[in-house]
Parts: C-alpha cells; sequence; structure tokens
C-alpha cells in the first residue's frame, strides 16, 4: 500500500509534520502569557517614564488592559482606551474596571474609514466576534471609527503601545492610523493575524506596503522575543495563528528583536544579534 492510499497515515504524518512546521516557526499556542503578548507589553512598559497611552482595540473582556494596569502599577500611571463595540461585551468590561479611572471604554469598532456598521457575535464577551458576518448570527448596530480620527478627536499627541486583535480587521485598523504611522505617533503596535485576514483579502505583504517611507520595521513575536524582517517573504504569508509587531526604529524595545530573513531554500535564519 502506497502513502497515498493510506488515509490513516497520511493523517499522522500530517500532524506531525504541522506540529514540527509551526514549531520551527516559532508559532505555538495563543496564549498571551507563553506567545509574547504579555512579555512585550511588560517590555514596552518598563521603556516608558511619565503618563503613557494605551489602545487596547477589541478589547473583549478586558485581560490585556488589567495586564497593563498590573504591569505599570509599581512604574507609573498609564490611561488604556479600550474598544468595544459589542454592547453585552462591554458591559462585561465597565463592570470588570468600574471605578477604575485608567481605563476608557469606547464603543466604536475601528476599521479603515468612519461610518455606521453592522456588528456580528456569538455572544457577550465572544472571542471571534467582529465586523463580519461569519462571526455569530447576533447583530447591533455599530459606529466606526479610525485610529488618527480618534487620536485627532481626544487630542492625544502620541501613544506607547496599541494592542489590535480585531478577528481579520486588523490590516484595516492599521490602514485608518496611516498619518499616525507616518508620523510615528506610536511606540509599538501588536496585532493578530490568522486565516480571518482573508475575509479581507489582506495578507502580510499588505502590512510592509503599508509601512513603507514610515519610521517602522516589522516585527514576528516569538515567545520572549521577535523576529525584525526588512522585506516580504511568501513564507511569511502562511496564515497561522500569531502576533506580528510594528516596532518605531528608534524604540528601545526594537533592540529587543532579532533580525531575520529566509534563504534561497525557503527557510527561515534569525541572526543573534542586529
Amino acid at each position: 500500500m502506497t502513502l497515498r492510499a493510506s488515509p490513516v497515515l497520511r493523517q499522522i504524518l500530517w500532524r506531525a509534520g504541522r506540529k514540527m512546521y509551526t514549531y520551527a516557526r516559532g508559532e505555538g499556542a495563543n496564549n498571551p502569557r507563553t506567545n509574547g503578548e504579555y512579555w512585550l507589553l511588560q517590555h514596552a512598559l518598563q521603556s516608558s517614564t511619565g503618563p503613557q497611552v494605551l489602545l487596547d482595540v477589541g478589547a473583549n473582556r478586558g485581560d490585556w488592559t488589567a495586564e497593563a494596569l498590573r504591569v505599570a502599577e509599581p512604574a507609573g500611571h498609564v490611561h488604556v482606551y479600550a474598544f468595544e463595540p459589542a454592547s453585552g461585551t462591554r458591559t462585561m468590561l465597565a463592570s470588570r474596571f468600574s471605578g477604575n479611572a485608567a481605563v476608557d471604554i469606547q464603543p466604536f469598532a475601528l476599521s479603515d474609514a468612519p461610518r455606521d456598521a453592522i456588528f456580528y457575535s456569538l455572544g457577550a464577551g465572544a472571542g471571534t466576534n467582529s465586523l463580519s458576518s461569519s462571526s455569530g448570527p447576533h447583530t447591533e448596530p455599530a459606529r466606526v471609527t479610525t485610529i488618527d480620527a480618534f487620536l485627532e478627536q481626544s487630542g492625544i499627541g502620541t501613544v506607547l503601545m496599541a494592542k489590535i486583535d480585531t478577528e481579520g480587521f486588523d490590516l484595516l485598523v492599521m490602514k485608518g492610523a496611516q498619518r499616525a504611522l507616518r508620523e510615528g505617533r506610536i511606540g509599538i503596535i501588536q496585532f493578530e493575524y490568522n486565516s480571518r485576514w482573508l475575509l479581507n483579502h489582506a495578507c502580510l505583504r499588505d502590512v510592509f506596503d503599508l509601512i513603507a517611507d514610515t519610521p517602522y520595521r516589522l516585527g514576528k513575536l516569538v515567545g520572549h522575543s521577535f523576529e525584525l524582517f526588512d522585506r516580504w517573504h511568501a513564507e511569511l504569508d502562511r496564515f497561522f495563528e500569531t502576533n506580528y509587531v510594528l516596532v518605531r526604529e528608534d524604540s528601545p524595545v526594537c533592540a529587543l528583536g532579532h533580525a531575520a530573513e529566509f534563504d534561497q531554500s525557503n527557510v527561515g535564519i534569525v541572526r543573534t544579534a542586529e
């Protein structure tokens, strides 16, 4: 019996091969305590002095916001703007941070242009709620704005870090921050990347195009480190779930990254030092 004629053997090899492949790529479980999300947040806060603004875009239950407040507590003041368009989830957020002046809950969805839209969900606190009808049967009207418009209307000059987790709409959110990116007004942007990007016909190559002629570099978060890529390669766009970052070149956090590239055999090479 050939390999192709053995579905069971093919499944075993497929699972083993995928596990080895994603391990080699640094793509592990989607756990912010191990995948680098909280590590990055901690270093961002430790690199700053004085009052700092954070944006939690797609705040959901507020875990990232809560971690920011915990880490920043001994080091100084932060103010988090938590964006959550789902009314049921927003109620959960309001209850969790009731009376905390450091958290400002915003009822907006963020994208590339202001508009009225429909927000879809499976229910309050569901992690896949979004502007796509694939996110669930429950609908409600949502007001969409952009990061650029919000910063202008709020009079916010600079942002230490923005976390974006919008279930496939992350590129559109970054497109709505083009002015802030050109001017380098956001120190770090962390965004989630997965197969849901295909809902908006988006890929990482679009991000490289977006940050051309801006003071940012793109990095892939891999545990307690990130790999910096200066140009796009097709091997990056495999749509396995992971987190990427845009880091301003002059940020102290940028020095924590390692230069990476792909060789002629499409194998990733990470430099131990830049």
